[in-house]
């Protein structure tokens, strides 16, 4: 077997086998041409990496003298090397590689910068965008033709199955005429009953007189005093014997009962669903009639419009199940109203809820609700509390459509607490979910709530907002692209912000535009606001903030309120346009939050308070988003950091493989500061020293061929002994000793070189203590190593 020949050439074209060449092998066989081309290619690549040098040392730079960096370059390099120049920070290209070819800078290849990087990320980002919206589109008409296919179906089979009811009655009375009996008529008092074969009909079911029965007969009107000298015939039988607590046996059930007491749900449909168009109160009885009925389940498969909020309220801690399939707000569903009884416009505060949760009896405990699509028709919240509430329960929305708040809370009576909150996918409402306690009643408290959502996104307000509330929350999940409509100040100067807490609806405005408040915060040191802009002005799709450094807020209700501002933040102001507000942690003036938040993708966490959380999320372009209880883990591979957010976002404190940094102040307080402890024990002698410490010059730690330095502090048991002093050694045999500090003449120290196995070479210093001054002393000696 034979090797292709490479050689080291740029073959500008390959070859393309054509339908009438012979293939063929060999060194010219049009089977080998383009292994060949490809080949010599490989080579010429092979041989131009090979010939690149080391870019640190020939990396050069523009410069007025020097516009394209190449006469450096030049002056650097032999002919045949390679070189490159830096085209500047905010270029399109980072770097152009060059060939000195005899002398002359040949251009070779680039490099992009982090500008075209940028712009790629802003591109595929904006394709991105484009591509989610025309999926919506389509899946939005898809819907919309699946409810309309659905429901002429259902209509369909609606009209089959009254003509069949009809088509079996009218075959059954005739039925019956055929059989030799004769219809008396409607049970009624008066209506005679003249022989055998006359029979009445009571209630749908048809009755024939008793053999004992005298002839003619008068109905009294009282059935408890007629049917007794009648039995059912036909069916009205079947049906009264099916009535009876052994009814279900007759179709071969085990435990008999009757057909009311196998019924173990309900559904919409059993109460008229379906046949108006609002379905709201056709779900409303199979709820209540569930609930009062002791069933533990309501069933809808079906997609339901609704004007009017539902209610779930009387289930105690028996709880309820209820699944509807599908929720749709309707053009007529009922719109918030004043005190006075007037309209108001739609706003954060006062969307009636599609579902209300509670009752003024008791706080509920097993409700399951599980909605799988939920669209708020920008008109309503999703599920709210009210009354006492429930706890204890589990909520399920799967996808949440244009909802004011998919979940709302706050006005309730009593603790709603540990409560489980599921979802697939909220997109496109106002807020995801607003956690807050009430007002009024007894300790009305938000805590302990589950929320697992597999992806929030576009949420104009953001995707969670904690409100001074919801402690122990447990949040899992991904959040992205959320609170677009939403900038944050940064305040340099404020009169009276305090005042404006917890008042919901406060407008501010800078002169020109005005934008709801939502609340305030501190974070590292520094006072931020949130406001509630009436349009998207996240950067790349807007012209950004209505608001700008320099610019002095006022509350339009509160005139003695003023803020100025020196910063403005919104969505995607990040040089890769990535950061959004997902989570909105409003924390300002409570002790604690006490949350865990445990997120596989989520952009930014706003607000007060962080550091008290457990806190893990992952995101393109933050490294030490996660943290416990404020203090974050940095890593770039070559320096592990930690980081006190709290504080700042720069590190306290540094560690690579070869060195320890504090950014800080080195505080010990009245702790003793220890390097290597010896204590040593020295007898009482005139002449006799003993070895206390052996020290050598360390080949750790150095950048020079500097010796090793120490500092050594001795103390004792014996009042006022002691001594303090540097010692410096050099290779080995060389030891100096300075800043020689006696306390007293109690003790006299030296060093002596310490010789090696071969009983030649020096290895190190060796100290030696003596004392004569008591029976003994105890000496001890720290040692800290300083250079």
């Amino acid at each position: 077997m034979t090797n292709i020949t490479e050689m080291a050439s740029w073959d500008e074209r390959i070859h393309q086998i054509q339908r009438a060449e012979a293939v063929l092998g060999g060194r010219d066989g049009a089977v080998n041409i383009q292994a060949s081309q490809l080949a010599n290619r490989t080579q010429y690549l092979k041989q131009s990496l090979q010939a690149i040098p080391d870019y640190r040392e020939f990396t050069f730079y523009t410069t007025t003298s020097d516009p394209d960096g190449t006469r450096a370059g030049l002056a650097a390099t032999q002919p045949g090397q390679t070189f490159r120049v830096g085209q500047g920070v905010n270029a399109d290209i980072g770097f152009k590689y060059y060939s000195n070819v005899a002398g002359t800078a040949f251009a070779i290849a680039s490099f992009a910068g982090k500008t075209a990087y940028d712009r790629q990320i802003q591109q595929e980002d904006a394709d991105w965008r484009l591509q989610m919206q025309s999926q919506q589109r389509v899946a939005d008409t898809q819907r919309k033709q699946e409810d309309a296919d659905w429901r002429i179906q259902h209509e369909s089979q609606r009209l089959a199955a009254a003509a069949a009811l009809q088509q079996q009655a009218l075959a059954y009375y005739s039925m019956v005429q055929a059989s030799g009996y004769q219809v008396a008529g409607i049970y009624a008092a008066g209506l005679e009953i003249k022989d055998y074969n006359r029979v009445v009909v009571v209630a749908g079911v048809v009755y024939k007189p008793l053999p004992t029965t005298p002839m003619p007969y008068v109905l009294t009107g009282t059935p408890s005093t007629d049917l007794p000298k009648f039995y059912a015939i036909g069916d009205g039988q079947l049906k009264t014997q099916m009535a009876q607590n052994t009814g279900l046996s007759l179709l071969g059930h085990f435990t008999g009962g009757n057909a009311a007491q196998a019924l173990t749900y309900v559904t919409p449909e059993l109460f008229g669903a379906g046949k108006t168009g609002d379905d709201t109160g056709a779900i409303q009885n199979a709820i209540d009639f569930a609930i009062a009925n002791k069933i533990s389940t309501v069933v809808g498969c079906n997609s339901y419009n609704i004007s009017n909020t539902l209610l779930i309220a009387g289930a105690g801690v028996q709880g309820v199940n209820v699944r509807l399939m599908q929720l749709k707000v309707m053009d007529t569903f009922i719109s918030p109203k004043d005190k006075d009884g007037k309209v108001e416009d739609i706003g954060l505060w006062n969307a009636p809820p599609t579902v209300r949760i509670g009752d003024n009896a008791s706080n509920m405990a097993n409700i399951n609700l599980h909605i799988d699509y939920i669209d708020g028709n920008n008109r309503a919240d999703g599920v709210a509390n009210f009354g006492f509430g429930y706890s204890l329960s589990h909520i399920h929305i799967g996808y949440a459509v244009n909802c004011i708040k998919v979940v709302a809370s706050g006005k309730h009576l009593w603790p709603n607490a540990s409560i489980r909150f599921t979802g697939f996918y909220w997109v496109n409402n106002w807020i995801g979910m607003v956690v807050e306690n009430s007002t009024s009643g007894t300790s009305p408290i938000v805590e302990g709530w589950k929320i697992e959502i597999c992806f929030m996104a576009a949420n104009r307000y953001g995707g969670i907002w904690m409100k001074k509330s919801g402690h122990y929350a447990q949040i899992r999940g991904d959040l992205d692209f959320n609170g677009r409509w939403l900038s944050v100040g940064r305040l340099s100067a404020e009169t009276n912000l305090g005042t404006m807490d917890n008042i919901k609806g406060l407008r501010i405005t800078n002169g020109t535009t005005q934008s709801e408040f939502l609340f305030r915060y501190t974070h590292q040191g520094r006072i931020y606001v949130v406001l509630a802009e009436g349009r998207n002005v996240s950067i790349g799709e807007s012209t950004g903030s209505s608001y700008k450094a320099g610019d002095v807020l006022t509350c339009t209700t509160m005139p003695d309120v003023k803020l100025v501002i020196d910063g403005v933040s919104v969505c995607a102001d990040n040089p890769s346009g990535t950061n959004f507000f997902d989570i909105l942690h409003d924390f300002d003036g409570q002790p604690f939050s006490a949350m865990t938040i445990d997120c596989g993708y989520l952009s930014v966490i706003i607000g007060s308070m962080l550091h008290t959380n457990d806190i893990r999320f992952h995101n393109s372009f933050n490294r030490i988003s996660s943290s416990t209880n404020g203090l974050a883990v940095g890593n770039s591979g070559e320096v592990m950091s930690l980081h006190n957010l709290a504080h700042s976002d720069a590190p306290f404190f540094n560690l690579s493989s070869k060195w320890v940094n504090f950014d800080r102040k080195f505080y010990m307080k009245e702790r003793k500061y220890t390097g290597s402890e010896v204590l040593a024990t020295v007898a009482s002698s005139d002449s006799k020293y003993l070895d206390a410490l052996a020290v050598h010059d360390l080949g750790t730690d150095k950048t020079v061929d500097e010796g090793s330095k120490y500092r050594v502090e001795i103390v004792t048991n014996y009042q006022g002994c002691g001594a303090s002093f540097d010692i410096w050694l050099k290779g080995e045999g060389n030891v100096i000793v300075t800043k020689r500090t006696m306390l007293n003449r109690a003790f006299k120290f030296r060093w002596v070189e310490m010789i090696g196995a071969d009983g030649v070479t020096p290895v190190g210093a060796t100290l030696q203590l003596r004392q004569q001054a008591q029976p003994s002393i105890n000496f001890l000696i720290n040692i800290v190593r300083v250079n």
